[in-house]
């Protein structure tokens, strides 16, 4: 005798499975991406170039010290963004981007691989320093191209 629960067991598990492809259409939830376009991904959210079987992870901003725009600041302070890359067959890697205008400071462009990958922008800007903005909050808008 078959117990019920081995039908609806073997479907969610076929299922997630269908859920590891790398060739199939970006969800809904999952913003596609071409090289050399700008795309902009939520905090905490993901992107997909299925064409290059690469995804981008918006994974966290460790640091947000830049000068909120309703106060004066003596620096105009800095922000450190935390992007996981993986591509087909390899773990992920975190790359880090700087905002810090000092020379010798900034980092906006990274290479993983063959992929050279720019930050464009980070927004929203800080408006007041009592104001924290959580990661969700966040939009980063980055470019990826091939080296």
């Amino acid at each position: 005798m078959r117990k019920r629960w081995t039908w609806p067991l073997v479907v969610v598990f076929g299922l997630a499975l269908m859920g590891c492809h790398f060739d199939e259409p970006a969800r809904a939830d999952v913003p596609s991406f071409n090289l050399t376009d700008a795309f902009t991904l939520a905090g905490g959210q993901e992107g997909l170039s299925a064409s290059e079987k690469l995804r981008l992870r918006f994974a966290d901003v460790p640091e947000d010290s830049r000068c909120p725009t309703q106060v004066e600041c003596f620096w105009t302070g800095q922000a450190r963004i935390a992007i996981a890359v993986q591509s087909e067959g390899s773990g992920p890697t975190t790359i880090e981007f700087n905002t810090n205008p000092a020379p010798g400071q900034t980092v906006k462009v990274a290479d993983v691989g063959q992929y050279a990958i720019e930050l464009q922008s980070l927004d929203p800007y800080p408006q007041t320093p009592d104001d924290p903005i959580s990661l969700e909050d966040y939009r980063v808008t980055l470019v990826v191209r091939k080296r």
